[in-house]
């Protein structure tokens, strides 16, 4: 029977293993395409912007992608549910391709065709972006996810990292290159996609009506029109056109026009009622309220009752300040090489390498925290939170200073923090909500997005503000290009590399503020312990404040025994089975369990039993055990039932069985198992989480 065991699980590691391979070969390219293509027109950006005669208003390049992008994230999990994973991978390399051909193609009178084919790029690589997440989540646990994670982080941070060195030296031949290049690598995607991927991916899921019953009348066979009408159009249309017009006051805001001119009052305002009414519309999505009950069958942009749980709440402005940084270095970094020090697009890219290794530093610590040690994911992204925003302050100072040795170690610092929070902040969500895994990674990738098209868009209005009056201001100044500014005087232009110096250390300093109040943020978040492989979906989360509890301080160190107690791994995960553990108790201590509040439910699961009892709590606090280095104690707050906060102690107990070998069960039945050792003296494993009201 033992070898039986052994050649069943040798079975599932080979399995799984070659799923893996499956995995990492059909999705490496099209996720590398998605990573280069968030940077790699990095480099090439002035001179693009130049090109068309519009540098003040370089944002829109970066800000036409990531609006789309942001936009159609929540859309590309909805489309990978209702459609399937193939169908949506397959579509969102075509987006990539089509927008990369209108891009390249774009002539230079044409400002507005390059933006449209950079919001189809957006479009295209939030697809791939959010697919990749779901499809390596899907059929795993999240230890498996986690080690699936690992390898596609080191690749998206080698891709930010490259993209720019790239996008550089295509610029010094064209930089349509930039576009042009990912057409031929889509194009083997999608052959990729085909014959690698097809076989293992998940088709149409079933398709839940807004009152999270199954939806009989749209199921995976269902029509195409049929599927498309769960899509929230209504809602994607307030949010796209309502952040647009918000970007573009802000764009003109100070800049272009004065704050209360016209021009900038409409756009702001229209955009401000536009945001409010797309957060009334996914209010009136919620289940019970009148568009959910108009359209049961469409679901809802972005959930709102997701949205506004603590965890998740501070997950998304994590992710949302790590989109900042992330943008703020490669755009604006690369803007100070090409503007005030006048390098080459080249050399400019290539300093933006100093970036890279910081990436893959934090990426390869949040593995091994992830992975190894402590296998959680509040300490990476609490550390890579203060890194980051450490990084960001004295980059701020560098730049100001144009010292270049303390620029390039703050590039790498940011990207040290940037990379600590990559695998970790997706694990966490996951971990959180395993049932809805495509609308949590999509919530994250948009707040991502929207961070990167947040912060282009303060610093440029920062950055153009500075410049107003020396030729680089977009009301009406006689600078447009880069090769412009070498026609000014030399008087003109050392006066305008001096104030953009200033304009792009002011807009790190303005950036860096929202870094620290990520950090306050922090306190907040709870945790996810990562199971061990083979142990399916069986993680320890902590909702309430994980630092907090920590401070507190209030566990027990006590000695780690023998795990292996008999009996403790045959209960039913979440179903309230307490016989095979209460036996392991006093009596005592049993009737106090079947005398507890009923405020909060028993709930076994293996090795571990849910108590009410604060008289429990008061014994384990009093008794007597030797203390260890090799435990430990850990401290969350969780909500047992609604408006009851508990304090849960999770605990390594080693106890003395009392009562001999009498077992009693839940409600006084006997288990016909006896109990092994039960002699007094006995020394028995109780792994226990005590609920203790506050």
């Amino acid at each position: 029977m033992g070898s039986s065991r052994c050649s069943t699980c040798a079975d599932e590691k080979r399995t799984m293993a070659h799923y893996r391979r499956r995995l990492i070969f059909g999705l490496l390219l099209p996720f590398m395409v998605q990573s280069l293509d968030v940077t790699i027109i990095s480099g090439a950006l002035p001179f693009i912007a130049s090109d068309f005669h519009q540098l003040s208003q370089l944002n829109w390049i970066v800000s036409a992608f990531n609006l789309c992008s942001a936009t159609f994230i929540p859309a590309w999990g909805q489309f990978a549910d209702v459609f399937g994973r193939y169908a949506a991978m397959q579509g969102a390399l075509f987006c990539m391709i089509l927008g990369s051909a209108l891009a390249a193609g774009s002539p230079v009178t044409a400002f507005p065709m390059l933006l449209v084919g950079r919001a189809i790029q957006g479009m295209g690589c939030a697809g791939l972006n959010i697919l990749t997440n779901v499809i390596l989540a899907d059929k795993v646990s999240l230890a498996e996810n986690a080690k699936n994670k690992s390898l596609f982080t080191l690749v998206s941070g080698v891709g930010y990292g490259i993209g720019p060195v790239i996008g550089g030296y295509l610029t010094q031949v064209s930089w349509r290159w930039c576009f042009i290049i990912n057409i031929p690598i889509g194009v083997a995607g999608i052959i990729i996609v085909h014959f690698v991927l097809r076989p293992v991916l998940l088709g149409p899921q079933e398709i839940t009506r807004t009152d999270g019953t199954a939806d009989s009348q749209i199921s995976p066979g269902s029509t195409f029109i049929a599927r498309l009408s769960t899509f929230d159009l209504g809602g994607q249309f307030l949010f796209l056109f309502g952040l647009g017009l918000l970007i573009l006051a802000l764009t003109w805001a100070g800049s272009y026009y004065p704050w209360h001119d016209v021009k900038v009052i409409v756009p702001l305002t229209t955009g401000l009622v536009l945001l409010l009414a797309f957060i009334r519309w996914e209010y009136l999505m919620i289940p019970g309220s009148f568009l959910a009950n108009r359209y049961p069958h469409r679901q809802a942009m972005i959930p709102l009752k997701l949205l506004c749980t603590r965890n998740v709440g501070i997950l998304i402005y994590i992710n949302l300040i790590t989109g900042m940084a992330m943008y703020a270095v490669f755009y604006f970094v690369d803007l100070y090489f090409a503007l005030v020090l006048s390098y080459p697009s080249g050399k400019a890219g290539q300093n933006l390498l100093y970036y890279l290794p910081g990436l893959a530093a934090g990426a390869y610590a949040a593995m091994f925290a992830c992975n190894v040690y402590p296998r959680k994911t509040y300490p990476p992204l609490l550390l890579g939170t203060l890194l980051e925003a450490l990084g960001i302050t004295l980059l701020a100072v560098a730049l100001r200073a144009d010292h270049l040795p303390l620029i390039y170690a703050m590039m790498a610092l940011t990207g040290v923090g940037t990379g600590l929070r990559f695998m970790p902040a997706t694990l966490h969500g996951v971990g959180y909500y395993p049932a809805h895994i495509a609308r949590v990674v999509a919530l994250l990738l948009l707040s991502s997005s929207l961070g990167g098209a947040l912060a282009t868009t303060v610093m440029l209005n920062i950055f153009n503000h500075r410049l107003s009056g020396v030729g680089i201001d977009g009301g009406g100044g006689s600078v447009a290009s880069l090769d412009a500014v070498k026609g000014l005087s030399e008087g003109a232009q050392v006066l305008l590399r001096d104030r953009a110096r200033e304009g792009i250390s002011l807009a790190f300093f303005a950036v860096s503020s929202f870094m620290w109040l990520g950090l306050v943020a922090m306190v907040g978040l709870g945790n996810v312990d990562i199971g061990r492989e083979g142990a399916g979906r069986e993680e320890n989360v902590s909702k309430g404040s994980y630092l907090g509890s920590l401070v507190r301080g209030r566990g027990l160190v006590i000695p780690l025994v023998n795990l292996d107690v008999p009996g403790a791994r045959d209960s039913n995960l979440g179903e309230p089975h307490l016989g095979r553990h209460i036996r392991f108790l006093s009596l005592d201590w049993t009737r106090q369990l079947l005398q507890a509040n009923d405020h909060a439910p028993l709930i076994a699961r293996p090795h571990q039993i849910l108590i009410t009892s604060p008289a429990i709590m008061h014994d384990l606090r009093r008794a007597k055990l030797p203390p260890s280095d090799t435990t430990r104690a850990a401290l969350s707050d969780i909500e047992p039932a609604p408006g009851i906060p508990v304090l849960v102690l999770r605990l390594l107990v080693a106890t003395v069985l009392e009562e001999g070998t009498e077992d009693h069960g839940v409600g006084g039945e006997s288990n016909e198992e006896d109990v092994e050792g039960g002699d007094e003296g006995a020394e028995v494993l109780l792994s226990a989480v005590i609920y203790h009201h506050r």
